[in-house]
């Protein structure tokens, strides 16, 4: 049966002011490494988004900017999805969001939320899924696993040391979801992550509720 891979982190250069690559240029790249599509997750929170203009609504417009680019070069074959890397005030933890559309976020400021705890009912009022970025990346904190739908346990960032192992085991442990994403800001320096779907899936809600399921398997490169 075919499988579906798509990467599920993925940043921009017109939302994201740490990646250095246009969406059109990400979308050519993955194209030509075989995947079906992208989930774009440019980062979300209130330090990215003071870049991004002085309202709300100025700010979630930029970020919307590089997923809107990206999809200007979607097909039956290659679809690109919506996602954020959103990070709450009390630290400096990212934490990959699935499971909502643009009109969610237009009418939703995310980035007020101090921590997970308290951003945890919103998740369960939406159906939305949660997973702790690079958990164990250093400067990260550990998340109550409780608060969490599951961890990425590979990040193909090469510019940092996330200790993907330690992040699969820690999954184990705490019988949490896994997701393998490439944290796309540039140049592929590990092997690129993804997720390969049992079937084709089109928008944020549809990937939310594949990942709850375990409609899914994970692309990982053995370090």
């Amino acid at each position: 049966m075919k499988k579906y891979l798509f990467d599920t982190h993925i940043h921009t250069k017109e939302a994201s002011s740490c990646s250095r690559v246009y969406a059109a240029d990400i979308v050519k790249r993955y194209r030509e490494l075989g995947y079906d599509g992208l989930i774009i997750t440019d980062h979300f929170s209130a330090s990215q988004f003071e870049r991004h203009g002085e309202t709300y609504a100025e700010q979630v417009q930029k970020y919307l900017s590089g997923y809107r680019a990206a999809k200007e070069f979607e097909d039956e074959n290659f679809h690109i999805i919506l996602g954020m890397e959103l990070r709450f005030l009390e630290n400096d933890n990212d934490y990959l969001v699935y499971g909502f559309d643009e009109e969610f976020v237009i009418n939703n400021d995310l980035t007020r939320y101090n921590d997970p705890e308290e951003f945890r009912p919103v998740v369960e009022a939406n159906n939305l899924i949660i997973f702790q970025a690079h958990p164990f990346r250093i400067g990260m904190t550990v998340t109550d696993p409780e608060l969490l739908d599951g961890v990425e346990v590979y990040n193909g960032h090469g510019d940092h040391y996330s200790r993907n192992k330690i992040a699969n085991k820690w999954a184990d442990l705490h019988s949490l979801r896994k997701l393998s994403g490439s944290d796309f800001h540039g140049n592929i320096t590990l092997e690129p992550g993804g997720v390969y779907f049992d079937e084709y899936y089109t928008d944020s809600k549809q990937v939310a509720k594949a990942l709850k399921e375990g409609k899914y398997s994970l692309k990982i490169f053995e370090e």
